[in-house]
C-alpha cells in the first residue's frame, strides 16, 4: 500500500501535522513564519518545514498528487479572545488556503479555526472553492470540543473537511468518545481531566530567566505579576472574579452588576481538576481563565506524584473570603503542552513566552490525528460513517 502525504499550512510547531504523522501521512511540507516554531517542527517531526511566508510562496515548489492539505489560518481577526478587526489582514489568508488547494487539488483538506470563521469566512470559502475548483469537493462544518477526543481540554473550534467527489462520497468524521454535550460542568468517565493528564508531572518551578531557553526544562511557568498574584490568592478551583465578596473586589469590577452574565465573570478562572482543563491560549494575560493552574498540594507517594485539590471550604473568612494556602501560578509549558496531547520528549524552542505561544496556538495532537485517521481508514474503504443517533442517549 502506497504511503499517504500530506502539506501542511500555517503549520506552526507543528500541531496538527504531528497528529496527521502519527495517522499515517508522510509530511511532503510546510510553512510558517515563526522562527521558533519552525525550529521547534524540524526538531520533532520526520517531515521538514520551512520559514515561508505563504503569501510569497511559490505554487510551482509545491508538491503534487498530494492526499491531504492540512492547516489553520491564522484565527485572531475571528477569535472572541482575539482582536476581533474586521480589516484584520490575517482574516483573509483563507484566500491563500483556497490558492493552495487550486494548486494541489489534494484527495482531501482539513482546515482548522474559530468557530467566528463559520459565520465570517465559510460561505464565502465554500462560494469561492466551488467556482475555482468546479464543485469537485464535498465539504462540511462542524464546532466541536476537542475534550470529547481523547483531549484533556475543552478546546471549542471549528473544523472544515472537504473531500474530492472523485475519491470519496462522504466526508469522514472521527467518532466522540461519548455523544457530545453543552455542560462544561458534567463529569462522564469518558472524559480525560486536568489531574488525570498532568498530576504524575510533580511540583511546578517559576522560570529564572525570561530571555533563555532554559535548556531541557519546560516544566516551568511565567510568574504571575503582583496585582495578578493578589486577585488569583482569592479564586478557589472552579470559580472566578464573581466569587469575590463585593469588599475585596479589585478596583476595576466593584459596583459592577453581578446577574446575567457579564464578561467579567469568567476573569481569573481556576479549573476543577477533575473536569477537563479550559482552553490553552497563546496569550498569557490572567485575566483569561485558561492560564491559571489549580489550587494543589502536590504530594509523593509510593514514588508517584498525586495532586490533593485544597478544599476552599476550609480558607474562607468571616467575610467570605476565600485566601489560598498555596502560591497562585500559571499552568508550565509542559503543562499546556499535555494539555495539547504533545508528546513529553516533544521539544519546544525559544524563550518561555514564545513556547508558550507556539502551544497555544497549536491544535492538539490527538484530535488532529484522529482526524486524519478518519480520513485515511476512509480512502482505504475501511471507515463507517457513525450518526450522533447511534450513540447512547444517556450521554446527551
Amino acid at each position: 500500500m502506497l504511503e499517504k502525504t500530506a502539506i501542511g499550512l500555517f503549520c506552526g510547531c507543528g500541531g496538527m501535522d504531528l497528529g496527521a504523522e502519527k495517522a499515517g501521512f508522510k509530511i511532503l511540507d510546510a510553512f510558517d513564519t515563526d522562527k521558533d516554531a519552525i525550529k521547534t517542527y524540524n526538531h520533532n517531526l520526520t517531515g521538514k518545514a520551512r520559514l515561508v511566508d505563504i503569501l510569497q510562496l511559490k505554487h510551482s515548489t509545491l508538491p503534487k498528487n498530494v492526499d491531504l492539505v492540512v492547516g489553520g489560518p491564522p484565527c485572531q481577526g475571528f477569535s472572541t479572545a482575539g482582536t476581533k478587526r474586521l480589516n484584520d489582514p490575517r482574516n483573509q489568508l483563507w484566500k491563500t488556503y483556497l490558492d493552495v488547494l487550486k494548486t494541489v487539488r489534494p484527495k482531501g483538506f482539513i482546515l482548522e479555526n474559530v468557530p467566528g470563521f463559520l459565520k465570517k469566512a465559510f460561505p464565502s470559502f465554500c462560494k469561492a472553492l466551488d467556482v475555482e475548483l468546479s464543485n469537485s469537493y464535498i465539504v462540511e462544518s462542524k464546532n466541536i470540543y476537542t475534550q470529547f477526543y481523547g483531549v484533556p481540554q475543552r478546546r471549542y473550534r471549528t473544523i472544515v473537511i472537504g473531500v474530492r467527489r472523485d475519491c470519496l462520497s462522504f466526508v469522514p468524521w472521527p467518532k466522540p468518545e461519548t455523544r457530545e454535550f453543552g455542560n462544561e460542568r458534567k463529569r462522564h468517565p469518558a472524559l480525560i481531566s486536568i489531574l488525570e493528564a498532568l498530576q504524575d508531572l510533580g511540583p511546578a518551578n517559576p522560570v529564572i530567566d525570561l530571555g533563555g531557553e532554559a535548556e531541557g526544562v519546560d516544566h516551568v511557568f511565567l510568574p504571575l505579576e503582583a496585582k495578578h498574584y493578589e486577585i488569583s490568592k482569592h479564586i478557589p478551583n472552579g470559580c472566578s472574579l464573581k466569587n469575590i465578596p463585593e469588599q475585596a473586589l479589585p478596583a476595576p469590577y466593584k459596583g459592577r452588576e453581578r446577574k446575567g452574565n457579564p464578561g467579567w465573570f469568567w476573569y481569573y478562572r481556576k479549573p476543577f481538576t477533575d473536569l477537563p482543563a479550559r482552553t490553552v491560549l497563546a496569550s498569557l494575560g490572567p485575566t483569561f481563565s485558561q492560564i491559571l493552574a489549580p489550587d494543589i498540594w502536590v504530594e509523593r507517594a509510593n514514588d508517584e506524584w498525586k495532586w490533593q485539590p485544597v478544599n476552599h471550604e476550609k480558607y474562607i473568612d468571616s467575610q467570605g473570603l476565600y485566601t489560598t494556602p498555596v502560591s497562585p501560578r500559571r499552568l508550565t509549558v509542559r503543562e499546556c503542552a499535555r494539555l495539547q496531547t504533545f508528546p513529553d520528549d516533544f521539544y519546544i524552542f525559544g524563550n518561555i513566552r514564545a513556547r508558550y505561544r507556539q502551544i497555544g496556538n497549536a491544535v492538539p495532537v490527538e484530535f488532529s490525528r484522529r482526524l486524519a485517521l478518519a480520513f485515511s481508514m476512509a480512502l482505504d474503504g475501511n471507515f463507517a460513517p457513525v450518526s450522533s443517533a447511534q450513540l447512547p442517549l444517556e450521554f446527551v
